[in-house]
């Protein structure tokens, strides 16, 4: 049984030597300033706080004092210095009661399956999409939907595009290559849109299993009628709002709507190009943003080169997105974000 299976008892469990606080080598250079580190940690991370700590200790430790103390330490010749350091900084947190102020953690019933768990059953890669603080559902019912590579393999073709088309209904984005399984996929849902998505999520085909009937992600969205493809509109092209109120006119255009207002990108929304007559889709402090979405459609392809001669002729710097960057958020953010924040 792996951490991922239970549901009752603590995914790790830490045992503490105590003595490893009295370590006098690590004492010469420690101070305040580290302990306060251990203080937000655990404020920050409760029960995880340990998860990530020692980077932050040697990130304002300078690199001369950490080596002088592993060639000093006896224990660094028997041990990884990482390991000693772990040791004395869990002792150190609960012998000055720095543990005292974790909260404890919670039992709760999993929506999705009715049984009880616990929180601190979660191990660190769950909580990393949920967040410390909105542990609703339980490890066994998340281990096989939001961790990479999960899925089925036998879905049909018809049951993998009704899947993609009713997901991409429910988040009114389109959804990007293996969508669930990214850190921030669910990070930033409420419950009941969590709930929602988690409960399409326990049919999802895998990515694997999706190129190997259409191809690639982008493929399958288009045959689902999620993505245009120059020669169609969406089957479900409707006018939708954004978070932030905009109107958008497919969901490839609020997939980018919605980027730019959670990452607090200040947008004008269908901006006027200096000719007058044609309009874009978004600007930002002057630069514009395009959604190409329908590239292959003659009439549509000739409105696009206008736009770009413009921006050309005034100088105007224009970030093109098309469907292919829609299906990976590493790609959405690299373009967008470096395109608006690149330095000139």
């Amino acid at each position: 049984m792996s951490i991922y299976d239970c549901r009752t008892r603590p995914a790790y469990e830490n045992p503490i030597d105590l003595n490893y606080a009295k370590n006098p080598y690590i004492l010469k250079w420690w101070s305040p300033a580290h302990d306060q580190l251990i203080v937000e940690q655990i404020e920050k991370e409760q029960w995880l706080w340990y998860w990530g700590i020692l980077d932050k200790i040697t990130a304002i430790t300078l690199p001369e004092t950490s080596q002088v103390w592993q060639n000093a330490d006896p224990l660094c010749s028997k041990y990884a210095w990482r390991n000693v350091l772990m040791y004395f900084v869990t002792s150190r947190a609960e012998i000055l009661g720095l543990t005292k102020k974790i909260k404890e953690p919670k039992w709760k019933t999993c929506p999705l399956c009715k049984e009880i768990f616990v929180e601190n059953s979660l191990p660190v890669p769950l909580v990393k999409r949920l967040g410390i603080d909105q542990l609703d559902f339980c490890a066994p019912c998340l281990k096989d939907t939001v961790l990479q590579g999960t899925g089925s393999n036998s879905l049909s073709k018809e049951e993998v595009l009704s899947y993609l088309r009713d997901l991409s209904s429910t988040l009114q984005q389109v959804p990007n290559q293996g969508y669930g399984e990214g850190i921030e996929d669910l990070y930033n849902l409420n419950y009941q849109e969590r709930l929602a998505v988690l409960q399409f999520l326990r049919n999802k085909p895998t990515v694997r299993h999706v190129k190997e009937l259409f191809g690639s992600w982008l493929n399958a969205l288009v045959e689902a009628g999620v993505l245009e493809d120059g020669t169609r509109r969406m089957s479900r092209g409707t006018q939708c709002i954004g978070k932030d109120g905009h109107v958008c006119f497919s969901l490839g255009e609020k997939t980018i709507d919605e980027f730019l207002y959670s990452h607090g990108v200040p947008h004008e929304k269908e901006p006027h190009y200096p000719d007058g007559k044609l309009r874009g889709d978004f600007t930002v402090n002057g630069i514009f943003i395009e959604y190409f979405g329908l590239q292959g459609n003659p009439e549509y392809d000739v409105k696009t080169k206008q736009k770009q001669h413009i921006c050309r002729k005034y100088g105007i710097k224009l970030i093109s997105i098309y469907p292919n960057d829609l299906i990976s958020r590493k790609k959405l953010e690299r373009k967008l974000l470096g395109g608006l924040y690149e330095s000139d």
